[in-house]
């Protein structure tokens, strides 16, 4: 299980003093994103969430613009240092006073009504794991690979049921989920799939992991050019679960996934197929099709970014 870093070197977290006993608590991590305003404003303007219910809203890490206004509703938690995602959404945890801990990242921009579709599910007792959907603008070519590779099956048109994985920045879960399963993995020295971990750990402990395409959130990453695109996708393949020795087999991760030259050698046919296979089972993202070269790319890049960290267990006999 996941632990914190020492308390030495983390910040002191403020006194829990801006709101009382709110049921809900929404956790962001911020590394000087330049939207965190308008961030924020969206979540200030939700409708109401379930009768009864209150909400706070962290953000953990560092806002050098200086967008970040607290409230009554919004708490700062100052890092004293660039922090990774991983370590900022469990200082947030850790400084939370909700039942219900609520996600999302610094570059989303909430629904008016997101917050109240992605705790609905809760009434439910049942429920213990929720994730939304994302929607996402064609504006910039290489912000649209990126976002349709990774979220074409998280869309708001998207089918609601049982996911494999639910990624942090639209995500629920109650706060018995981290008692059992234990923090974020803080070895993830940048946002590379934590998430991913985190939510496969909950299934390895039972949980059912819920996708409520209504609660959605708009995401708008900067990736600038093909550059910050195949540098994403690389970083995800290095760390990506399905390499992970105490994952792999609950995974079922392919053959041809686990022999780093394998993958190499099969990566042009692995990403066309992946990728056709994507526009054909989905057909919302058909829209999207002038971004099918990008999606390619960038599934590539995943493939070398998992395939180098296959070959260097092999190397070190993991």
């Amino acid at each position: 299980m996941p632990s914190l870093a020492p308390d030495a070197a983390r910040p002191q977290l403020p006194e829990r003093r801006l709101m009382t006993h709110p049921t809900i608590s929404v956790i962001i991590p911020n590394l000087n994103s330049p939207v965190i305003d308008q961030t924020l404003a969206a979540l200030r303007r939700q409708i109401p969430a379930p009768a009864g219910t209150g909400y706070e809203v962290l953000v953990v890490g560092m806002d050098e613009p200086g967008l970040v206004q607290e409230d009554e509703r919004v708490r700062f938690i100052r890092t004293p240092q660039p922090t990774p995602p991983a370590g900022a959404r469990n200082l947030g945890i850790q400084a939370a006073q909700g039942d219900l801990l609520c996600f999302t990242d610094a570059d989303c921009i909430p629904a008016p009504d997101w917050l109240a579709r992605l705790t609905a599910p809760f009434a439910d007792p049942g429920v213990a794991v929720a994730g939304g959907s994302v929607a996402f603008t064609a504006d910039d070519y290489w912000t649209l690979c990126d976002n349709v590779s990774w979220f074409y099956e998280l869309l708001p048109t998207s089918r609601p049921g049982i996911r494999l994985l639910l990624p942090s920045l639209n995500l629920c879960v109650r706060r018995q989920v981290v008692a059992r399963v234990g923090l974020f993995n803080e070895s993830y020295p940048r946002p590379a799939g934590e998430d991913a971990e985190w939510t496969t750990r909950m299934r390895q402990a039972g949980y059912d992991l819920h996708f409520v395409p209504a609660a959605v959130v708009l995401h708008q990453p900067g990736r600038a050019d093909w550059r910050a695109l195949l540098r994403h996708a690389h970083t995800y393949g290095r760390y990506s679960v399905k390499i992970r020795p105490d994952m792999v087999d609950f995974l079922a991760t392919p053959i041809y996934l686990r022999h780093g030259w394998l993958t190499l050698l099969l990566a042009p046919p692995i990403c066309l197929y992946a990728t056709l296979r994507m526009y054909l089972r989905q057909p919302a993202t058909r829209r999207y099709w002038p971004a099918a070269p990008g999606v390619f790319l960038s599934k590539v890049a995943w493939c070398v970014g998992l395939a180098q960290t296959a070959l260097h267990q092999r190397r070190s006999g993991v």
